[in-house]
């Protein structure tokens, strides 16, 4: 077998965490973010569709070095790199393994956003070399997942868990998508499994879902994502986030025990306003496990 990713490079982009998106693991810093070709799931929404669809061919190759991709970190003062946009983390495995190592000897953090569809001793792979933090992408509930997306649910479950048993932070995002994860049944599903498996703590992000690749309906109404988080809430969960809506007030963390606004985010831009350096809240001293590096 030979692969057709390794290296090869679709964009590599300075992003600041908090786009990936990562809330309670190293706010406020910079991490050189890659993606490369293709994608191991057919999701008919993909917002990445121009890349996640398009097949490694030479015309499109561009290819960056492991050590060059640190270095490129390293020059644009990032504080870490970040795995992501389509499927990178599983179709570039070899060289993620590479880039990893090289980054934690220059004393970079490393992180993925990943569907968390790949086997156990891949996932294995990466921890070892020195993977941080992981966004896993919950995209729904199945039968839909695997109608809509051609996936499993099961193994992505049973990955995070796993990520979270070997100590890597973990936070989820599901993008609320009509026909797939927009029923408040299936949202309820999976925060029950969050809370038994993941903890409530756990951050979550419910993503607002925009027109894209085969999909026409209309974007996720604002109404509806605020009535979910208010019910998985209730349920137990403690951080859970509305994106992609970009209203002030719906990233911020606020402290389940006080109610103090601990940490301020609007669009891409994050202030610390009252969050001690070991993560808790500045009020009361409330334990909010965001994670300074």
């Amino acid at each position: 077998m030979k692969t057709l990713a390794y290296g090869n490079v679709s964009s590599i982009n300075n992003n600041p965490i908090e786009k990936k998106p990562f809330f309670h693991f190293a706010p406020g810093t910079m991490a050189l973010t890659v993606g490369s070709w293709g994608c191991n799931a057919s999701c008919l929404f993909c917002q990445n569709f121009d890349i996640s669809k398009q097949k490694p061919a030479p015309e499109l190759t561009r290819f960056v070095s492991p050590e060059q991709f640190v270095k490129i970190a390293q020059n644009r003062e990032s504080r870490g790199v970040s795995i992501s946009f389509s499927e990178a983390a599983t179709l570039m495995l070899e060289w993620n393994l590479e880039v990893f190592r090289l980054a934690k000897k220059r004393g970079l953090y490393n992180t993925i956003v990943t569907n968390g569809y790949m086997t156990t001793e891949a996932l294995d792979l990466m921890i070892d070399a020195g993977l941080d933090a992981a966004n896993v992408d919950l995209k729904g509930c199945e039968p839909q997942v695997r109608r809509i997306c051609g996936i499993a649910l099961q193994p992505v479950l049973d990955n995070t868990t796993h990520m979270i048993e070997r100590g890597v932070h973990v936070e989820l995002t599901t993008l609320v998508v009509p026909g797939l994860s927009d029923d408040l049944q299936c949202l309820e599903t999976l925060a029950r499994w969050i809370l038994e498996s993941a903890g409530s703590k756990t951050p979550w992000h419910l993503n607002r879902y925009y027109p894209a690749y085969r999909y026409t309906e209309p974007e996720t109404p604002l109404a509806l994502l605020k009535h979910a988080r208010d019910v998985v809430k209730k349920m137990g969960l403690q951080f859970v986030y509305i994106g992609n809506v970009g209203n002030k007030g719906l990233e911020d963390t606020v402290c389940p025990n006080c109610g103090t606004l601990c940490y301020e985010r609007l669009r891409l831009s994050s202030k610390n306003v009252a969050t001690t350096a070991d993560g808790k809240c500045g009020k009361c001293g409330y334990d909010l496990e965001i994670r300074f590096g």
